[in-house]
């Protein structure tokens, strides 16, 4: 089961909204659930504000998540860097 506890939803991470700073934690009381969690990076703005919080009974829930809606983030973004050198962007 996967628990959302942030301020922001992980379906709302877009070329706007990325993931940064991001940690999995093991199982420890007194939560009990695997735990990812990520500060929210405003790329237009250069800025960090709010955060994305998840909790779930396996890793692969939270890895399955990420694969989703994280991962093609920065495959876009390392897409592009390679491709204009100089800056990069989170979309194609």
């Amino acid at each position: 089961m996967i628990r959302e506890t942030g301020d922001m939803q992980i379906k709302d991470a877009n070329d706007m909204n990325i993931p940064v700073v991001c940690f999995l934690f093991p199982p420890e009381v007194p939560h009990n659930a695997w735990r990812w969690t990520a500060r929210n990076f405003m790329p237009r703005k250069e800025c960090c504000g709010g955060h994305y919080e998840i909790h779930a009974d396996t890793k692969e829930e939270i890895i399955s998540l990420l694969d989703k809606y994280v991962i093609p983030l920065y495959k876009n973004a390392l897409d592009n860097l390679r491709k204009h050198g100089e800056n990069y962007y989170w979309t194609k």
